[in-house]
């Protein structure tokens, strides 16, 4: 059996750690993330619940000069589909700069089974296999933190990162490394009691 006490320290352990700080510099060191470590991550992520077990979750890896390809891509497809009203600079560069300044990146996709499961339950199994990925992201040291975007799911963006089916979805981008300072402190000593948010029938 696992230890209960063990599970809740990591759970309380994990730290969402980007790539950059508010500053724009540097959060991960550049030690390099093995493909066996990320496998590892994967294979943990892959075990999360899945409703009619069709494992909705798919995973694009970007490493190494990829990386400096996402960014470009980025920066064109933000300008490309965001309106002159909504499009700001800094939010484009800040999008970019994860990019350019992290170790992995994994676009997170959905893939839909349409008619077997309700398509909020599929978004709902890929949250629980980023969790997953992010607890054990966190056992082995590693910052993480999960982007969202509304450009990252826009059809042709989608395509891009390799998820074509017209019910798919793109659910943002998952960034690790290993962090260049110490493991940081919950900016909350303790969550809100629980307390306050069951209600006993």
């Amino acid at each position: 059996m696992i230890n209960l006490n063990d599970v809740t320290k990591l759970i309380e352990f994990r730290r969402t750690v980007k790539p950059i700080d508010a500053a724009g510099q540097p959060n991960y060191s550049d030690k390099p993330v093995s493909r066996a470590t990320i496998e590892q991550l994967l294979n943990n992520a892959n075990w999360a619940p899945t409703h009619g077990l069709t494992e909705p979750w798919r995973f694009t890896i970007y490493q190494g000069s990829a990386l400096q390809d996402l960014a470009s891509y980025l920066r064109e497809a933000y300008t490309t589909h965001t309106s002159e009203e909504q499009f700001k600079e800094a939010k484009r560069d800040k999008m970019a700069s994860y990019a350019e300044n992290t170790q992995v990146a994994i676009v997170l996709g959905m893939e839909r089974h349409a008619g077997k499961i309700p398509a909020e339950e599929e978004v709902m199994a890929v949250a629980c296999a980023v969790q997953n990925l992010h607890l054990s992201a966190a056992a082995e040291g590693l910052g993480g933190f999960w982007s969202t975007a509304p450009v990252y799911d826009i059809p042709e963006v989608r395509s891009f990162f390799g998820f074509a089916g017209e019910e798919d979805r793109c659910l943002g981008i998952f960034y690790i490394g290993y962090p260049k300072n110490e493991w940081p402190e919950r900016k909350k000593i303790t969550p809100q009691s629980v307390l306050d948010k069951i209600t006993w029938r």
